[in-house]
């Protein structure tokens, strides 16, 4: 989906883009980073961002969408409001579970601070704190890892959800910027299917937000041989596959690499 800082009009597309899913008979709706809201500056989210745990019209609609077509839904990122910190939020990701409850929250780990010649100029941190917590949640049967776009770069944040906790499928819901994407953002999300032999679902922004912001867009799913099964470039749309543990477990004893790695401390 391409969002705006129209926080109305973005959740009225998450219930359309979540309402299609469905009725092609998704189990698992993952939609991008910044779903809720994509403004011009770090501190526009400020206005619109919820506690978790309230009322508010993000968390209410979320919950009402996934109760209503009884799917599990995934918030790629959404402003999460801190207690007694009117500075900064948390980059969210939220899990609600088919009767409409908060399942699990992953605040994104490493916060997008760059300046990159002929590209963005972006300061993640100037109004978002850190979260220090990995996260993998039991959906439908799957042990999922939850990340949130600039997690791709990090390829050890992804061996410890896959080596310690045990994920077979690992989300990487994204607004990754034009000039980045076009450049490396096939190369990232294959690599941590390839390496973690795991199944890659990466929900993303595109086009263009505003003067300011461009995403790269290209929604995609790859399997844990590094095979593209689904891929959107723009447009809104829904991008379908089936994860199977089957294949996972295929992968991983056809070349045994996950048993061979040492994590070194």
């Amino acid at each position: 989906m391409r969002s705006t800082d129209d926080l109305v009009a973005n959740l009225a597309t998450v219930r359309d883009l979540t309402a299609r899913a469905a009725a092609e008979g998704a189990q698992l709706v993952v939609l991008p980073e910044c779903f809720s809201f994509l403004g011009r500056g770090e501190g526009d989210k400020l206005r619109i961002a919820e506690p978790l745990d309230g009322t508010g019209p993000i968390m209410s609609t979320l919950r009402e969408v996934a109760a209503k077509h009884g799917t599990w839904l995934v918030g790629g990122g959404t402003p999460e409001r801190i207690p007694d910190d009117a500075r900064r939020t948390y980059n969210t990701a939220v899990v609600i579970d088919p009767a409409g409850a908060l399942a699990a929250r992953y605040r994104k780990i490493h916060l997008f601070d760059v300046d990159i010649p002929g590209g963005a100029t972006l300061r993640e941190s100037d109004a978002t704190a850190a979260g220090d917590e990995l996260v993998v949640v039991e959906i439908a049967g799957a042990p999922v890892g939850v990340s949130i776009c600039y997690d791709v770069r990090f390829p050890e944040l992804y061996r410890c959800l896959v080596k310690d906790r045990g994920a077979e499928v690992l989300l990487v819901p994204a607004a990754f910027t034009a000039h980045t994407g076009a450049a490396h953002w096939h190369l990232l999300l294959r690599a941590r299917a390839v390496e973690d032999q795991s199944w890659v679902v990466a929900a993303a922004q595109w086009g263009r937000h505003n003067e300011k912001r461009e995403s790269y867009g290209h929604t995609l799913i790859s399997d844990p041989w590094g095979t593209l099964v689904g891929e959107q470039a723009d447009g809104d749309g829904v991008v379908m596959a089936t994860l199977d543990g089957a294949t996972v477990t295929k992968r991983r004893a056809q070349l045994p690499s996950l048993r061979h790695a040492v994590l070194w401390k």
